[in-house]
């Protein structure tokens, strides 16, 4: 039986406050409750055990990210940012998914609202956080990391100086901002360039790396022309391409999507493994689906390693999961740890 799930709708527009409650009644067993402030949201949040909360930016009497930020410790349940596809939308956008939400979805016009499209994409983006298991049956699992609660090396920086012939590619989905501000915000020099693919639209990479340059010791670009890979930066691919290394340079192409997204982890590890063979390091953040997995299979088999997020710090054990259920994975370990395994690894390239 189809389990009941609630759902908290922070909008001050009551018309699209119902649009939303109707589409979700419509299309699934939802218990459907609404808040209009972020002092109703916060006090909402704090009684109630949302599965999802549905979050509109520009509130009455404050904005969305005070609500991530204000309730943090109480929110339980995935946080879905309404968002605008211009540049300003996205900036926002991004800053939210760093502060904690997990997806976005573009807020039409008020007669958008009632096209069929974008009751699909709603009630799509909610069934896939909320199912148990993905397309390939591994479990999902949903979790807010404290990393107050690490010990041992985690506020040491990572520092390997010089240079060496390799690189580090990095797949991200679901909760990827966050995590990435979090990773990348442990380097301080690294003797090989990284490369990203995360999930996302083009306009909304641009900020991503406009954001992680703020966070991180290293050059941030988002790569969206063909670019010489350099150490010590970090290019992110232009959303809605993709990006694949050709001897040392990243080369930005056009195409299908690959496992439905673009730009897609698994053309970037792929390439990276063929032109750097054994020195190429794969690492699989949250996300959901696969993206990543047959990617991190050719680097295996042409001798480098791949690394991946554990269970424990994930917000979706989607990917990572993949990695390692296939046996693929070199180190498993929480976010706040990884940069570690990373330094142990490339230290030893030349």
């Amino acid at each position: 039986m189809e389990r009941t799930i609630r759902v908290l709708v922070i909008e001050d527009s009551a018309f699209v406050t119902k649009v939303i409650c109707d589409i979700l009644q419509k299309n699934m067993r939802a218990i459907c409750d609404s808040a209009s402030s972020v002092k109703e949201a916060l006090v909402k949040i704090r009684l109630y055990p949302y599965d999802i909360i549905l979050l509109d930016y520009v509130l009455p009497d404050g904005t969305g990210i005070d609500v991530l930020r204000k309730g943090k410790g109480s929110l339980k349940g995935y946080v879905i940012l309404f968002s605008s596809l211009a540049q300003e939308g996205a900036d926002i956008t991004v800053q939210a998914l760093s502060e904690g939400a997990v997806d976005f979805i573009l807020k039409p016009g008020w007669g958008g609202m009632l096209a069929d499209d974008f009751s699909q994409e709603l009630v799509s983006k909610i069934q896939t956080l909320l199912s148990k298991r993905s397309a390939t049956g591994s479990e999902v699992i949903f979790r807010e990391f404290d990393s107050s609660k690490t010990t041992g090396p985690a506020q040491r920086m990572v520092n390997c100086p010089g240079i060496a012939k390799g690189v580090i590619v990095i797949a991200s989905s679901t909760g990827g901002p966050q995590a990435l501000r979090r990773f990348l915000g442990r380097f301080e020099r690294v003797n090989v360039p990284v490369v990203i693919a995360q999930h996302m639209p083009p306009v909304f990479t641009k900020s991503l790396a406009e954001q992680l340059a703020r966070v991180t010791a290293l050059n941030v670009v988002e790569a969206n022309s063909t670019m010489a890979l350099q150490s010590n930066m970090i290019f992110v691919i232009t959303g809605g391409k993709h990006g694949v290394i050709d001897d040392e340079k990243l080369e930005i192409i056009d195409g299908p999507p690959v496992n439905g997204v673009k730009p897609a982890a698994d053309l970037l590890f792929a390439s990276a493994a063929e032109s750097y063979k054994s020195q190429t390091l794969g690492v699989v953040l949250t996300g959901m689906g696969k993206d990543g997995l047959e990617g991190s299979r050719l680097i295996k088999q042409m001798g480098g390693k791949v690394v991946a997020e554990s269970q424990e710090s994930a917000v979706v054990w989607g990917m990572p999961g993949e990695v390692v259920k296939n046996g693929l994975a070199d180190a498993v370990d929480q976010l706040d740890f990884l940069p570690y395994r990373i330094e142990e690894i490339i230290k030893t390239w030349k």
